[in-house]
């Protein structure tokens, strides 16, 4: 059966229990002697519902989705009445019987009641909707007791709600309040502010949490047992954008509210691939604890290790590589070339493990000692002359690649490029001399960019696709042995990438330029509509980022 979720429910319930001294209508029933001749009457409310969302940093309180607005004139519900006969002494007056709208009053039928007139001779009421609930036990003078199991069913996981009024005096004249309560904690999902993979969702499960019970009306829930994984098998196609609903209505869970610790929720899409998280949460009756799903782009940082990712679903993913800088001048305030950046779509299967490498950013000279090429391919920087104060070159920027498998560094797969699936060159090394450089050696991009020195009309080139220094590595710039009138600097350190970038490579004369950067690289198995290269984007150590798009 569909779900119901009831809020704002304001309707005047006339239990009706007419007392009179001559006579009793047939179908009428007198509760207690008296002359008060008056009806019970109730007015009906319901709590709303309370939204709690789940993982998220902040938690709100607002109404759930709503099928009814207001307890309907067409509906019913059942209801229990003890009376006290004003020793103490309990007997059950109305037993499980209907409520529903007759004749504009909310009233038992075909019976009705009548108030004894008699302040001392209370009447306790407990009523329950949906009318169809059954293991309703129920003593008198006790409060009913509910006995429950959640159905394996999700759409037949009904929205129970109950009151009580205790105590009544039996000389009341005036309307009697029922409010009912929701003894459920509802369970939805929708997806998080990070988004998740586009895709058909075939099922989301959540488990192993208690499914049984015994609510007692007005107490709460006791020995709250069971294991039990609950899945909602529903396919329901995504686009996986922020905010987006998965299942609520008739698919949302009604559980008993409990303390779960490291539950599992897990998503699966159509392929059969799915997703995972752990959750701890206090689930509270009458709350809607509403679970934004993400799946978060994994981000790779510098470690001068080589970095692991294996793939959760079958899908289409975006990878995004960044190469590092080249050292800089003075303990690099004055910037080296910056690192390239490559971009594209693949198409992966659940496990496949690929292999990350963040390149390192060249280090700065160390006065006349040239500066260390970064991790994965830069080129050292050269020394500068020891006969006067002459500066060293700075070190190349590393690469930043992923492939397939695991061959350490870029350099280690001359051999098998094809296992390469995307490549950002380095940039190049600064060479601190005094004269004009130009095109500061940034990583590539299609091409690693060249240095120029216009003064004295010198060039360094940078990687390409089809060659450059080395396959994987740039060149170390050269080292100045001796001044001899003219510039006694180190030259910088080629960039790392596809191909690295050329040094300068004059040791007896001219100081010159930069080291030139490596070139990028994208394999022929990304999708070609959605890749791109770009020169020179990245300062510091190179990145690497993964994003899970849609699930094929």
């Amino acid at each position: 059966m569909g779900k119901k979720f009831l809020r704002g429910i304001n309707v005047s319930l006339l239990l009706l229990i007419v007392i009179s001294l001559f006579c009793s209508c047939t179908g009428e029933m007198n509760a207690i002697d008296g002359n008060n001749n008056k009806q019970i009457n109730f007015s009906v409310s319901a709590h709303q519902w309370k939204n709690t969302d789940s993982l998220a940093t902040t938690k709100t309180s607002r109404a759930a989705p709503i099928t009814d607005n207001s307890f309907g004139i067409d509906k019913s519900f059942r209801l229990l009445a003890d009376q006290n006969d004003g020793a103490s002494n309990y007997s059950t007056l109305i037993d499980k019987e209907s409520v529903s709208f007759t004749n504009n009053i909310w009233q038992t039928t075909p019976s009705h009641y009548y108030w004894s007139g008699i302040a001392n001779k209370t009447i306790s009421f407990y009523a329950y909707y949906p009318s169809t609930i059954s293991n309703v036990s129920h003593t008198a003078g006790f409060s009913p007791i509910l006995s429950y199991t959640v159905p394996d069913n999700v759409p037949d996981q009904i929205d129970i709600i109950t009151a009580i009024n205790p105590n009544i005096p039996g000389n009341t004249v005036t309307s009697t309040s029922l409010t009912f309560n929701h003894i459920f904690a509802a369970i939805q999902f929708s997806v998080g502010s990070n988004g998740i993979g586009s895709g058909t969702i075939s099922s989301i499960s959540i488990g192993n949490v208690a499914n049984s019970g015994t609510y007692t009306f007005g107490g709460g829930w006791s020995n709250v047992t069971g294991s039990k994984t609950f899945t909602i098998l529903q396919s329901k196609t995504i686009a996986g954008t922020s905010g987006e609903d998965i299942y609520s209505g008739n698919y949302t869970l009604m559980m008993i509210p409990q303390i779960i610790n490291n539950v599992t929720i897990t998503i699966t899409y159509s392929n059969g691939s799915s997703l995972t998280k752990t959750i701890s949460e206090t689930w509270e009756a009458g709350k809607t604890y509403n679970y934004k799903i993400s799946y978060s782009p994994r981000t790779f940082d510098y470690t001068g290790n080589i970095q692991m990712y294996t793939v959760p679903v079958t899908g289409t993913y975006k990878l995004e590589v960044y190469g590092a800088q080249g050292g800089g001048a003075n303990n690099n305030t004055i910037a080296g070339g910056q690192g390239g950046y490559s971009y594209g779509n693949i198409k992966l299967k659940k496990g496949t493990t690929l292999y990350i490498v963040i390149g390192g950013a060249g280090s700065s000279y160390n006065g006349n000692s040239g500066g260390l090429g970064g991790y994965n391919g830069g080129g050292n920087g050269g020394n500068g002359s020891t006969d006067i104060i002459a500066t060293g070159g700075s070190g190349g920027g590393g690469a930043t690649h992923i492939s397939v498998f695991d061959r350490g560094t870029l350099n280690n797969y001359s051999s098998t490029q094809d296992e390469i699936l995307i490549v950002a060159g380095g940039g190049g090394g600064y060479s601190n001399v005094f004269i004009n450089l130009e095109n500061g050696s940034t990583g590539g991009g299609i091409n690693g960019g060249s240095a120029t020195a216009n003064d004295y009309n010198h060039s360094v080139n940078g990687g390409t696709q089809n060659n450059g220094y080395a396959f994987g590595k740039g060149q170390q710039g050269a080292s100045k042995s001796i001044w001899k009138g003219a510039g006694a600097e180190g030259n910088g350190g080629g960039g790392g990438g596809w191909y690295g970038g050329y040094a300068y490579q004059e040791t007896g004369e001219n100081s010159c330029c930069y080291g030139a950067g490596g070139s990028g690289h994208l394999s022929s198995s990304l999708i070609s509509s959605t890749t791109g290269m770009t020169n020179g984007v990245r300062s510091g150590n190179g990145y690497a980022k993964i994003t899970f798009i849609s699930a094929d």
